[in-house]
């Protein structure tokens, strides 16, 4: 039997523990916009301040998918130069574990899971929080697969909830290259 890629770099030891927080600049109009328009999201309230300020919220909020976006600093160009060979950006959040090991892989998302409890309106700042829920090892027909669930806890500046996420990813056997 193969040996295991888990118990070879010591994962299961993660499984509960808080791996960090990143906290985003605060949201903008041209955020929002920006965002509506790449989901094609017309609803006026992600475009207009004045029909923002007549719904519900009282004011202009982003997406409820925004959130994951809000806590990203990096701009795309400084993200995209630090994508792994898997596409991947390395530090990027996106719950792969810095683990050793972690980049052996090629790393596929699973599945998201989210439950919005608030909006963040423009101005916010957005925290996210998170932790390792479980890891699995499968063997699969190219190899051991590694599936990683990390819940995620998203914040505003004033500490309120705004959504859970709980993120599963799969880490796959990358191909050796035939020469």
């Amino acid at each position: 039997m193969p040996e295991s890629f888990v118990e070879k770099y010591g994962w299961m030891q993660y499984i509960g523990k808080d791996m960090g927080s990143r906290t985003g600049e605060p949201i903008t109009e041209k955020d929002v916009r920006h965002y509506a328009l790449g989901i094609d999201d017309p609803n006026p309230i992600y475009f207009d301040e004045a029909a923002a300020k007549k719904s519900k919220y009282g004011a202009m909020v982003a997406t409820p998918g925004y959130l994951f976006f809000a806590t990203q600093n990096a701009s795309i160009e400084e993200r995209v130069k630090d994508l792994t060979e898997t596409g991947f950006a390395r530090g990027s959040f996106l719950g792969i574990p810095e683990f050793p090991g972690t980049w052996d892989r090629g790393w596929v998302r699973g599945g998201d899971d989210f439950d919005f409890i608030k909006r963040a309106r423009v101005g916010d700042s957005v925290t996210v929080s998170w932790k390792i829920a479980n890891i699995v090892e499968k063997q699969g027909k190219t190899g051991s697969i590694v599936i990683v669930t990390s819940d995620h806890v998203y914040k505003n500046q004033d500490g309120e909830l705004l959504a859970n996420h709980r993120l599963t990813m799969l880490g796959l056997p990358i191909p050796e290259e035939e020469s």
